[in-house]
């Protein structure tokens, strides 16, 4: 396979596109494979069927772009503690997370920050590199210009790692899973995430109006619970008086987030909206294990 240059590779990184370059030469997927000889000898093949999200082999990482943005967004970034994530840094990157999968160290790192309304971010020029040791063998990275479609990367009930756009409004766009033999796949998000040890499923919810993710819900053992008062905020309490019963408290200013609770075998379920829709989207949820 040719190498390509380092200014592609930088392109690549950025989520610039490369006409003739990098893509001619192999160095992105586009649901096909790459592959790379891994540690063990055996040939690990990168794929990806995300469209929007890529992962390449890569053997060098560039250094970040001059500018690295404006704003408090320190709350969306950490200090590195591994050698991997000091290898990233030392380049210039900011590191927003670092997990452990498979035979890899994954760090998920962006070029730029720009703070936005209600404490959000925009996380730009984001991906995640997949070191062995201090050995980088490849890169997830947002596709056809997108900078902002890798932000970070949780794990997951699995062994997998959900990835998420750098959005101001993040949410998830892939997950992430490594083989055996090194091998590493970018595959769209789980219909559903396992939590508390298997004791539940939270259905993927994300971007759907709470009328149809409380039903969602309910389908996979989650019950409504009601506020214990009745909320003064006006939205809130409209959304009780069409049947939502278990709609806690909704903020007048920014980007409009409501709250919502519910309870299953697992414990405690608390999801989160956004806008000023009569049924406003979800945006995010988090569960409490226990005490169901």
């Amino acid at each position: 396979m040719l190498k390509p240059s380092l200014s592609a590779i930088a392109l690549l990184l950025l989520g610039g596109t490369v006409a003739g370059g990098v893509a001619a030469q192999g160095n992105r997927t586009a649901g096909g494979g790459n592959a790379v000889q891994g540690g063990g000898g055996a040939a690990a093949a990168f794929t990806s069927s995300v469209a929007a999200v890529r992962i390449a082999p890569l053997a060098v990482l560039p250094r970040a772009p001059a500018d690295a943005g404006e704003g408090d967004c320190s709350h969306l970034l950490q200090a590195p503690r591994s050698a991997a994530g000091r290898m990233v840094a030392n380049k210039g990157w900011k590191v927003t997370a670092e997990q452990s999968i498979g035979r890899y160290q994954a760090v998920s790192f962006v070029g730029r920050v720009e703070q936005g309304t209600s404490g959000s971010c925009l996380l730009d020029a984001g991906n995640i590199a997949l070191f062995e040791g201090t050995t980088l063998r490849a890169i997830v990275h947002g596709a056809d210009g997108n900078t902002a479609a890798v932000g970070h990367a949780e794990p997951v009930e699995g062994g997998a790692l959900r990835i998420w756009n750098g959005d101001f409004l993040s949410q998830p766009v892939a997950d992430l899973a490594v083989g055996a033999n090194g091998g590493a796949t970018v595959t769209a998000p789980a219909p559903e995430e396992r939590v508390c040890r298997g004791k539940g499923a939270v259905p993927n919810i994300y971007g759907m109006p709470i009328d149809k993710a409380r039903a969602a819900l309910g389908r996979a053992g989650w019950t409504p619970v009601r506020a214990d008062m009745v909320p003064t905020d006006p939205r809130a309490a409209d959304l009780i008086r069409h049947g939502v019963i278990e709609a806690e408290d909704c903020s007048g200013t920014g980007f409009g987030y409501c709250g919502f609770a519910y309870r299953g075998a697992a414990g405690r379920l608390s999801v989160t909206t956004v806008g000023d829709a009569a049924m406003p989207e979800v945006s995010g949820y988090g569960v409490t294990c226990g005490g169901g």
